[in-house]
């Protein structure tokens, strides 16, 4: 039988893992497309480009946008000359759960938004700075530390994992349980492990390796060294896409992805 600090513990992931999948869409971080029209001179609309940083533009034609131009392909003439229509590759829908725009961007720079039927806005790889992308990470890295949590709790309940750990990461994690006991938080002392302890305990035990699809422990160090620097950044407030680039950013969601949904089929029955 599931234990009733567990119920409570898998309806707040559920609940958030429902805001993050579902909730949260591309209207967070689109941002509002500028246009110009087809009959245009396309080097003044490319010196407005210039000036304002910008790599494309869309194209109006009698009040609707028909298509855009592309600022390094702008020469002599007309703007109609430079026109590039929309490919349905490059369009996403509004409503599209931002965890999802994550996966797109993967192998794209941009994408367009459609919102009823009609192409006003524009997402680049500047917009995945935004707080409701940073959001979604720390959240989705925050989801899988709760499964942690609850796996290593109910599998190492009788306290079997202290020695999977170091005596000073033990120390430090018996010490934060008892401020926060003083303080009357209900919590136990697992939830007050770091994440990479959690990984190294989940590691070393070779039913967990298997259940989680882990290949090593070499390469179970690296992922969720990947996740937790990933974290780390986010809770700093550091620049992404840097020192880890958007691809390198996007694998380890789709890691945490991963673990998060085989984290699920775990039977917590005794």
């Amino acid at each position: 039988m599931l234990s009733g600090s567990h119920r409570k513990n898998n309806s707040s992931y559920l609940s958030l893992k429902t805001l993050y999948e579902e909730n949260i869409t591309v209207k967070s971080v689109a941002q509002e497309l500028e246009a110009c029209h087809k009959n245009d001179e396309a080097l003044v609309i490319r010196k407005a480009l210039e000036s304002k940083n910008f790599d494309i533009m869309a194209v109006q034609d009698q009040g609707d946008i028909i298509g855009y131009i592309e600022r390094e392909e702008l020469g002599e003439g007309r703007i109609s000359k430079y026109l590039r229509s929309f490919s349905p590759r490059e369009l996403v829908s509004d409503s599209t759960p931002l965890i999802q725009l994550l996966h797109i961007f993967k192998n794209k720079t941009r994408v367009f938004v459609l919102e009823n039927n009609s192409i006003k806005k524009l997402i680049t790889h500047a917009d995945l700075q935004k707080p409701p992308i940073r959001m979604l990470i720390f959240g989705y890295i925050t989801l899988l530390e709760m499964r942690l949590s609850d796996i290593i709790l109910h599998r190492f309940g009788d306290g079997s994992w202290h020695s999977m750990i170091s005596e000073d990461r033990l120390d430090k994690a018996t010490e934060l349980y008892r401020r926060r006991i003083d303080k009357n938080e209900d919590i136990n002392i697992i939830e007050c492990l770091q994440i990479s302890d959690k990984f190294d305990i989940i590691h070393k035990d070779q039913e967990m390796r298997h259940f989680f699809q882990i290949p090593s422990k070499s390469k179970g160090r690296k992922d969720a060294n990947a996740i937790r620097k990933l974290r780390d950044k986010i809770s700093h407030a550091n620049e992404l896409g840097l020192d880890m680039s958007w691809m390198e950013i996007i694998e380890v969601v789709e890691c945490c992805g991963h673990l998060l949904e085989l984290s699920e089929s775990y039977q917590y029955e005794n």
